[in-house]
């Protein structure tokens, strides 16, 4: 018994003292996280009649993080607060958030919501360039799938993602604003601009 005692604790001691020196190996794996510190969206919104306009808002917030798969995954999500959307013209905006977009719905109606984003081209949590994506947004209470271009770079520490993506208005149950005649075509362009921080998210269950 004391001989099988030894044997145990000659093998216990190594293995503390190498857990002791890469604490990394004895904690819960940790997944980077981005979490949006500052941000514009516009939405480009061409006209029947020619021409456009641009409806404009920074209130975007959010964090997302690298999925453990497949590649290129984040979780996490991007929100926009449509109730401070500026078109340049009051009477328009009013149009816009009461009538179109019906903001005093509900949350789902109030926020414009783009989650379950891949990013094609990224094989690694650390992809920098440009690569199309795909991802899920919630718009007007509906969910549908939506697909574009974005291109992503260091500044420093944090990480600015310039992105755009096609929407179709009726995808979402709206109808294509329309004032004295003139009105706002069924596809407009959303740009995104948008800088985020890095921080530490703990593993999702399943990739620890």
């Amino acid at each position: 018994m004391l001989t099988l005692l030894t044997r145990r604790r000659s093998v216990v001691a190594p293995v503390a003292i190498a857990l002791a020196l890469c604490p990394a190996a004895a904690r819960p794996a940790e997944t980077p996280s981005y979490r949006v510190v500052r941000g514009e969206i516009r939405v480009v919104c061409p006209l029947t009649v020619g021409g456009l306009f641009e409806t404009k808002t920074t209130a975007i917030s959010g964090t997302v993080s690298p999925g453990a798969a497949p590649p290129g995954a984040l979780g996490g999500e991007v929100r926009v607060d449509l109730s401070s959307l500026d078109t340049g013209i009051d009477l328009r905006n009013t149009h816009l958030r009461e009538k179109y977009l019906e903001v005093a719905r509900g949350e789902e109606f109030a926020n414009a919501v783009l989650s379950a984003v891949r990013l094609a081209k990224a094989d690694t949590p650390s992809f920098r360039g440009q690569t199309p994506f795909t991802g899920t947004l919630l718009l007007h209470g509906t969910r549908r799938p939506v697909a574009g271009q974005a291109d992503i770079h260091s500044e420093g520490n944090d990480v600015r993602v310039v992105a755009s993506f096609p929407v179709r208005l009726d995808d979402y149950g709206i109808a294509p604003p329309r004032y004295l005649g003139v009105g706002v075509k069924n596809e407009v362009q959303v740009k995104v601009s948008l800088v985020a921080t890095p921080g530490t998210a703990p593993a999702a269950e399943g990739t620890r």
